[in-house]
């Protein structure tokens, strides 16, 4: 299974959002610089790297915090979610050249794209943040991107998305770090993990609902 997660933030909402999660780190390790450390959900979650220093006390009651804590701030904040999930065992059985990454982010962009359009204002042009931390290299998902918004995909014509994504370090971006909570509790619920589940239930009023609509917009799933 591959998860990707965005957030979409508002230019007048993204410096409050990145100044509470600072806030909300400071809290939850009160000696430690929320410099100092990153939101890396599976690291938190089995006491990897990092978090596995005893003397974070690091026990299943402080995850739990950690975690409740944050998705508390995500849903009180101005945001709107879209995980895009992959079911790559199913692809394999169902394409001849299965492509999680080229899928993801297409399915992402799209329903960016989609949210852009839908605004009751005049629509701006929406800019992609993109962890440059992760494993895949960024020539990879730019590539994507770029055609995307040069030749459309074939469900929409890709017309407020700026071509170029910005590609930076998570620990510089509180947000980039809060999308990666995201991912995880959409992919622990999607593997049936109940721990997860309540998690996963208070994000979804978060997740992009175009006239009440969930699935396929906030929540896409690949293949159904």
């Amino acid at each position: 299974m591959y998860i990707l997660s965005g957030i979409i933030v508002h230019e007048r909402d993204w410096k409050t959002i990145e100044n509470n999660l600072t806030r909300l780190k400071e809290k939850i390790f009160p000696g430690l610089d929320p410099k100092s450390w990153e939101l890396h959900a599976h690291d938190i979650w089995n006491n990897r790297d990092f978090f596995a220093d005893e003397k974070l006390g690091l026990n299943l009651a402080k995850k739990q915090e950690i975690f409740s804590k944050i998705l508390d701030l995500v849903c009180s904040s101005e945001v709107i979610l879209i995980s895009v999930i992959i079911f790559k065992d199913e692809m394999k059985n169902q394409y001849f050249t299965p492509q999680p990454l080229k899928y993801s982010w297409t399915f992402l962009v799209e329903r960016f794209e989609h949210f852009l359009k839908q605004q009751q204002s005049e629509t701006n042009n929406g800019l992609l943040f993109v962890d440059s931390s992760q494993k895949i290299p960024e020539s990879e998902i730019k590539n994507i991107i770029l055609k995307l918004v040069r030749d459309s995909s074939d469900q929409q014509q890709v017309e407020h998305v700026i071509e170029d994504p910005v590609f930076t370090p998570s620990h510089l971006r509180n947000l980039i770090q809060l999308a990666d909570m995201i991912a995880y509790v959409v992919h622990r619920h999607y593997r049936h993990d109940p721990k997860f589940k309540d998690w996963f239930e208070g994000l979804k009023p978060k997740m992009y609902q175009p006239s009440g609509q969930l699935h396929g917009f906030g929540l896409k799933k690949f293949p159904e």
